[in-house]
């Protein structure tokens, strides 16, 4: 049977080898939420590594969390402090929990498991640490190709069930968007064309947001974004 990461054609050689598109994702994320400098960052489910890699860049004190021993491997290799389970992480406080692509995956019985996790990354943050989830876009009909591209997705997340879910755990749901778009893509030539069809897509999604009033923000994003802070009253 084929390996996950080699059907993500996550290559060992290209682990955390960020592309121009990459570093200036990263980069709109930090604009977007307004992070400083000196975080200490945990990322679980790092993957092929580009946001571990970023954090080294920027002189983040980065920490990474994946189950694929592969991975862990090749992290590893590249110098990154790493673990095989959030469980297994000394005593740490962060001031930045990163979920790229990770709650989809996780299965739920009457939403213990969901909550759980939450909770666990709530007990690793410091007072006013934040957690950012990215999950395919549960809420909008371009988040289907996402969601049900891989076969490991079997938890469909809109906003209702984040704000739930961060509720029940002791988190508020602060921000809720479709994913960040960067104009640069590391070609200049490309950047009017992307312009344009940026405003094409805010044009749109007002549209339909007039007409059929979809309760989620980022109607038209293919992913969607969320910002939980611990609750002020349990902080």
């Amino acid at each position: 049977m084929q390996n996950y990461e080699d059907w993500k054609n996550w290559k060992d050689g290209d682990f955390g080898k960020n592309t121009p598109e990459d570093d200036a994702y990263f980069s709109k994320i930090k604009k977007t939420f307004n992070l400083n400098n000196n975080l200490r960052v945990l990322e679980i489910g790092f993957g092929n590594g580009n946001f571990l890699n970023y954090c080294k860049n920027n002189n983040w004190d980065v920490v990474g969390v994946e189950l694929i021993k592969e991975l862990l491997d090749r992290a590893t290799s590249a110098g990154f402090s790493v673990y095989d389970n959030i469980d297994n992480i000394p005593n740490k406080k962060f001031d930045l929990v990163v979920c790229f692509d990770v709650l989809e995956h996780i299965e739920h019985i009457e939403h213990i498991e969901v909550v759980n996790f939450l909770k666990k990354i709530k007990s690793l943050l410091n007072p006013g640490g934040s957690l950012i989830i990215r999950t395919p876009n549960g809420s909008s009909p371009l988040g289907l190709a996402n969601q049900h591209g891989d076969i490991t997705h079997v938890n469909i997340i809109t906003a209702t069930k984040m704000g739930f879910w961060g509720s029940s755990a002791g988190l508020e749901l602060q921000y809720q968007n479709g994913d960040v778009y960067s104009i640069y893509n590391g070609k200049m030539l490309k950047i009017p064309t992307r312009i344009i069809k940026r405003l094409l897509q805010l044009l749109i999604e007002r549209l339909l947001r007039w007409v059929f009033s979809p309760q989620s923000k980022g109607f038209l994003s293919a992913n969607a974004l969320f910002l939980l802070k611990v609750k002020k009253h349990e902080s």
